[in-house]
């Protein structure tokens, strides 16, 4: 009996042995038969939020994870750091080229090429940080230089740290001070306007009177010219159209003033035409003229020298000039 129950403990043994050689070989056979490579990172900032088995990813994706997080302290210089060493599993990590295609993880060309670490925030409502990783060979990385017995991977701030960092810079006392002070003034012109105001309200309130007085004397005035303007319109409607009557009888008068007008002004610019011929240089009525002028000057001359001849000698008309 006794051997029968030893027998059923060994069996009940044996097999938890075998439940918990197959859960690990399901669940944890990939990490425990992987291939890792292993690289220490020194943050300059806080690690608070960074716990042993955070991922760690490149662009997204997992590739390792956190291993260790230690304190370190220097004695000579009495300086602490803080070096987090993580796993990268080759499984998921492979260097290629064109010799051969499946090569370890070579963690220090990765850094001489541009790697870089940076915490990341894996939720921001329970605060738990990851290590990013990323290629980015033109940006200023921190690098210890303790040897840790793995190659380092350079880190660059986190985007809390750099946030923080701007905070700070910020000048928050000054701001404060300045707030301060506006709020000041602000109390100091609200109590001048309080004791402003109330003598001015009395005034305020005439002037709202006088003015709600001048709007009622101006709609009446509006109301009476408005009347006015209507009475001026139907005037002069009526007047043009009596204008318009009267230019309606008088229609056939008009037109035969103006044929007559036509009529004048045709005649007008006959005579002009004739007046020009006379008074153009070269016409040949001119010339004609000119000579006709010429002739009865010459007549008049003669007719003057005969008449002063007559004058003289009377005589002359009967015995002529050699009777003298």
């Amino acid at each position: 009996m006794a051997v029968n129950r030893s027998a059923l403990v060994g069996g009940f043994v044996l097999g938890a042995i075998i439940l918990v050689v197959v859960a690990i070989l399901l669940f944890g056979g990939r990490s425990l038969f992987a291939n890792k490579s292993r690289a220490v990172v020194f943050f300059q900032g806080s690690v608070a939020g960074l716990q042993i088995g955070a991922p760690v990813t490149f662009r997204g994706m997992r590739v390792g994870s956190v291993r260790s997080i230690s304190l370190q302290i220097n004695s000579d210089e009495l300086t602490a750091t803080v070096p987090v060493f993580i796993e990268l599993e080759e499984d998921g990590v492979t260097m290629s080229s064109n010799a051969d295609a499946d090569m370890p993880v070579d963690v220090e060309k990765l850094v001489e090429a541009g790697l870089r670490a940076q915490l990341t925030a894996q939720s921001l409502v329970t605060g738990q940080f990851a290590v990013e990783l990323d290629m980015k060979p033109n940006t200023q990385a921190y690098l210890d230089g303790t040897d840790m017995g793995a190659p380092e991977i350079p880190t660059l701030p986190s985007e809390f740290q750099n946030i923080k960092e701007q905070f700070s810079d910020l000048p928050l006392r000054s701001l404060a001070e300045r707030a301060v002070r506006t709020l000041e003034s602000l109390e100091v012109l609200s109590a001048n306007l309080n004791k402003e105001i109330g003598p001015s309200a009395s005034s305020l309130r005439a002037t709202s009177d006088a003015a709600r007085q001048a709007v009622i004397m101006a709609n009446e005035a509006v109301s009476v010219l408005q009347t006015d303007v209507s009475r001026t319109l139907k005037n002069i409607d009526r007047l043009i159209a009596t204008g318009q009557m009267q230019l309606d009888k008088s229609g056939p008068a008009l037109d035969q003033t103006l044929e007559s007008a036509n009529r004048a002004i045709g005649q007008a610019e006959t005579l002009m035409s004739s007046v020009n011929s006379l008074t153009d240089p070269r016409s040949q009525m001119r010339a004609d003229l000119e000579a006709a002028i010429r002739d009865l000057a010459a007549s008049a001359s003669s007719l003057r020298g005969f008449a002063s001849e007559i004058e003289r000698n009377p005589g002359a008309i009967l015995t002529g000039r050699g009777g003298r």
